[in-house]
């Protein structure tokens, strides 16, 4: 754990069935304005871009929904052209964590010079963004109550990020019932992100009190609720539960930062496609296996969060167990087990772990030293035994 304790909010937090229809008071706040509503042509499709459009009815509205996912810089550039064009002095970012990012990014790109490139890493953006409301419809990134936003580096096969204190949004509107028409395979997928954003905070090197709580208290609402929101999606109990443990883990990694899942993932999804979620959810149990030694008691406490009764074990016993729960959720939510299953081949494990090494943000925070031999030794793990 770091000395020194750092700990980031947003201002503003709005949570509940239903919070959704608070969306005109929440723009209201901040005075007549032109606003663009970021989102992406699926839920333009789904009729959830137009409630809120109906919700804003009588101001000036116009819509960017170019989104793809894992968004690419050229579409950061696009929406950020698109607020000065229009004379934009808001932001409604609704969606998963690719709207929530693009919005983000587009805000401070649209007060900024120079280019995207210039901002990717920590504390680079000098100055506010257009001010941003952000609306979450899926329960795993937890962007809505981050300082970070991840882009697609296409000319180079990878993914990097954007940390800054101005990516933070004005304003979060969660509503679990945006969450109800999710697919399984996309509950699966967010859910156990979020699960990859508090395990990692919990044994950060940076973690402290305040992020131990939330990301515990996330773990165990994962633990507790992920099945059902998979298996029962109508129930809304589950829903607000994922949601919630979603901004708890949030609200955790934003300060405690993530390790190297995250570190791997990144390359992962830039050079194979790779849905962030997914390669989370196959990383996790082969990163944390590695990990365990590094702080056994603190992998133990993470197989109490996740239900498991470890009081007669030791504590490297007890640390195992947290794996086992993993991989048993996981393959309850239908995520694959090994890299293989994604149609990634083995000739990829050294750039893969070469462009894990770059990931400073996850290399530092990781709880055990990161090496290139640890990292093959991951990836060797993530793959099936060869006969």
């Amino acid at each position: 754990m770091s000395d020194i304790a750092i700990f980031t909010a947003i201002q503003r937090l709005v949570h509940g069935n239903g919070a959704l229809n608070h969306l005109a008071d929440e723009v209201d706040r901040f005075g007549q304005r032109k606003i663009l509503l970021v989102t992406d042509a699926g839920l333009v499709k789904a009729g959830i871009a137009g409630r809120a459009l109906d919700l804003l009815a009588g101001r000036e509205v116009e819509v960017f929904s170019d989104v793809e996912p894992d968004p690419s810089i050229e579409t950061v550039i696009a929406c950020a052209d698109r607020v000065r064009a229009l004379g934009c002095d808001l932001i409604v970012g609704l969606g998963g964590g690719s709207a929530i990012d693009t919005a983000k990014c587009a805000s401070v790109m649209a007060t900024n010079p120079g280019k995207v490139e210039d901002y990717l890493g920590i504390d680079k953006v000098a100055a506010p963004g257009v001010p941003k409301i952000i609306i979450p419809t899926t329960a795993g990134t937890g962007s809505e109550v981050t300082n970070v936003a991840v882009l697609s580096l296409k000319a180079q096969n990878t993914k990097k990020g954007i940390v800054s204190r101005y990516l933070l949004a004005d304003t979060a509107l969660l509503d679990p019932e945006l969450t109800l028409g999710l697919p399984a395979s996309v509950t699966a997928a967010t859910g156990m992100d979020a699960l990859t954003h508090a395990i990692e905070a919990y044994v950060s090197r940076f973690a402290q009190p305040m992020t131990d709580d939330f990301a515990l208290k996330a773990i165990r609402l994962i633990g507790e609720n992920l099945r059902t929101a998979v298996h029962n999606g109508q129930n809304i109990g589950a829903r607000d539960a994922m949601l919630t443990a979603s901004l708890y883990a949030g609200y955790a990694f934003g300060s405690a930062a993530t390790g190297m899942v995250h570190g791997l993932a990144m390359p992962l999804g830039g050079q194979f496609n790779i849905p962030h979620g997914i390669a989370n959810a196959v990383l996790l149990p082969h990163v944390m296996r590695w990990n365990l030694v590094a702080n056994l008691p603190r992998y133990r406490d993470i197989a109490v969060a996740l239900g498991e009764t470890v009081a007669h074990l030791s504590v490297r016993e007890g640390a195992e167990r947290a794996v086992a729960a993993v991989e048993a959720l996981s393959r309850d939510v239908g995520i694959p087990v090994h890299l293989d299953d994604l149609a990634v081949p083995r000739s990829a494990m050294d750039a893969l772990a070469r462009d894990g090494l770059t990931n400073f943000r996850q290399v530092r925070p990781n709880p055990r030293d990161v090496t290139y031999e640890g990292l093959m030794d991951i990836h060797g793990r993530a793959f099936r035994m060869e006969a």
